[in-house]
């Protein structure tokens, strides 16, 4: 197609020089006017936070993907990583030690440079703030877990026994408005603290910082790792790794990644509007390095809760590509649908994340009994779940989603494919019946089930009620908007909760160290040594196939304790306009990038106008 552009372009210049030869006169050359590309696009829900340290879910590091980068950048290709603000890495073996060569060209959207600095000023946030990926940092880091662990309560609860007393308290409440109460008097107690404890403080954090096994040489990065780690790369393409320029950050204390002027990039795209719970409107960064392989000029999201009015929106061209669910599944598969809506066949593939109930298992005594737990495990019909409503997704007897990588083989191929029983009626009755005998109960209270507000996660939940139900287990579902049940989660607000987990990196221990006791996502706080041990010894395995075992058992007792109720790991779809190419979706990282992308903006306006 470009080369039929070219040789007609050649044909009308002859024509345009030999008419000028002919008649003597000028004339000006006509210069086609570059149109901008403009993508029209969604996500599913206002992100809870677009703070890179402190994000957890999957809507929001879509969202930060676009404007910010670290020292890699996830690759087209599944489980692999590109150049991002590193030039290139290199690791010491015997040191264990990174290094990672800085793009002198990497800009923020000021054209201030990037630099060491500013990685280092945003992993110290990251640090200070309890962040829930701060276990990237600490378990892998030399001296980092000392250094978040040596915190301002940490210390001056070892000299005041009121304000230990304060932080017992906190751990102990679930109420929201009671908690806002404490976290406000644990603040005040911090400000009043002594003026000789406050330096002597400092003085012990500078020290503890300056062992963290981090420094610039050169201008690059070092990072010394305290163990062999074979997925250290992919850790660094997560946002709790990206950098944090330290004179922004001070220049915006009330509104930093609150609004779109407290959002600073080093990415592909600019913020340049964040109309909450409506829109954001991200345009081409002038100052990034790799500018110029970037097409898209703007990206426009909708926030779209609703499948139905996504779908909608998709058959209009008001959105140029869309996931597609369950129930339009047929639809789409049909090329008649497909020609109609000027749309690309569907893409079809596992995207690796695995939906379970969460259970609190610290302040419900409910849910922290393993045989309730196992009974509302049993009583799931699962197969019933993905054949009628989900449609299309494969029904989960275990953590680790099927296809995932093992050593050699996949996870499930070499763990088993089945952990746990499907749909066992009978078996959950025992189970509920032992549990409510230790409980001192004869009936189970109607237990709350925390869900999303999409339609899609309201029959899911009126599927579980229903089957529950036939053993003797009432739920009531409650949806809460996406920010709303991640504050609930890391408060203990909930008893049950429909939750999933999408892998980071492309290594079975993305998934399963997820519930080690001081995990910031282990949102349940399930706590067991045993298991927390087989995660260490993975962490601090060389050989692989030992490795690897230790992953093996570790995953077989999350399942024995019912921690999580796995319900499906999930099968997306997607579909793109015609005039839409180079998307790549995937299921390590953001699930859809559009940094190769580019679209035919006049075969988008000339559909738009029909």
């Amino acid at each position: 197609m470009k080369r039929k552009k070219l040789v007609a372009s050649l044909i009308v210049a002859m024509f345009v020089s030999t008419s000028v030869l002919a008649g003597c006169a000028k004339k000006a050359a006509v210069v086609e006017e570059k149109v901008p590309q403009v993508v029209n696009y969604y996500t599913s829900t206002e992100p809870e936070t677009l703070d890179a340290q402190q994000m957890t879910g999957a809507p929001d590091f879509q969202i930060e993907n676009m404007f910010m980068e670290g020292l890699v950048r996830y690759s087209k290709d599944e489980g692999k990583y590109d150049p991002g603000v590193a030039t290139k890495w290199s690791l010491d073996e015997p040191t264990n030690t990174y290094t990672f060569e800085l793009n002198k060209n990497a800009k923020w959207a000021d054209g201030t440079a990037v630099t060491a600095k500013d990685f280092f000023f945003g992993w110290k946030l990251a640090l200070d703030g309890q962040s829930a990926y701060g276990f990237m940092l600490t378990d892998y880091i030399v001296g980092a877990q000392d250094y978040a662990d040596y915190t301002s309560e940490s210390f001056y609860a070892a000299k005041n026994a009121t304000f230990k007393a304060l932080l017992d308290s906190r751990d102990a409440e679930t109420d929201e408005a009671k908690l806002k109460t404490i976290a406000s008097k644990i603040s005040a107690a911090l400000s009043a603290m002594p003026a000789a404890d406050k330096t002597a403080f400092d003085a012990k954090k500078t020290d503890l910082w300056s062992k963290v096994g981090i420094k610039e040489v050169n201008g690059n990065i070092e990072i010394k790792l305290s163990k062999s780690v074979p997925y250290f790369i992919g850790l660094t393409a997560n946002s709790v790794y990206h950098p944090v320029n330290e004179t922004f950050y001070k220049a915006h204390p009330k509104d930093y990644t609150l609004e779109a002027a407290g959002l600073n990039s080093n990415g592909p795209w600019v913020v340049k509007t964040w109309k909450h719970n409506d829109t954001f409107t991200l345009e081409k960064n002038p100052n990034y390095w790799n500018k110029d392989n970037i097409k898209i000029d703007t990206l426009n999201l909708k926030v779209v809760l609703d499948v139905a009015t996504r779908t909608n929106l998709l058959k209009t061209g008001a959105l140029d590509g869309s996931a597609i669910q369950a129930n339009d599944l047929k639809t789409f598969q049909d090329k008649a649908v497909l020609d109609q809506y000027k749309l690309q066949d569907l893409i079809d593939m596992p995207d690796y994340t695995v939906f379970y109930l969460e259970f609190n298992q610290f302040s419900n005594k409910i849910t922290s009994n393993k045989n309730i737990r196992k009974a509302i495990s049993l009583a799931m019909d699962r197969k019933g779940l993905v054949e009628n409503v989900t449609q299309g997704d494969m029904a989960a007897l275990s953590l680790i989603p099927d296809e995932f990588p093992g050593l050699s083989k996949s996870f499930r191929e070499e763990n088993g494919a089945a952990l746990i029983e499907d749909n066992q009626q009978a078996k959950a009755k025992e189970a509920l019946a032992a549990g409510l005998k230790e409980l001192g109960l004869t009936k189970l209270p109607k237990q709350d089930v925390l869900i999303d507000q999409k339609d899609i996660s309201q029959k899911q939940g009126e599927k579980m009620q229903a089957d529950l139900k036939l053993v003797g287990i009432d739920i009531n579902l409650v949806p809460v908007a996406w920010g709303d049940k991640l504050t609930r989660l890391k408060n203990g607000n909930f008893g049950i909760c429909a939750s999933g987990w999408g892998p980071d990196y492309m290594d079975p221990m993305t998934f399963l160290d997820l519930f080690q006791s001081k995990n910031g996502n282990n949102y349940g706080r399930y706590n067991n040594p045993v298991y927390d041990k087989l995660i260490g010894d993975a962490k601090n395995e060389k050989d692989a196939t030992k490795r690897m075992a230790y992953l093996y058992d570790a995953e077989k007792l999350l399942m024995a304790d019912s921690v999580v109720a796995p319900k499906y790991f999930r099968i997306s779809h997607w579909t793109f306009k015609n005039y839409l190419t180079g998307v790549v979706n995937r299921g390590a990282g953001p699930v859809t990038d559009f940094y190769w992308a580019s679209i035919d903006m006049k075969a988008k306006n000339a559909d738009k106008a029909k």
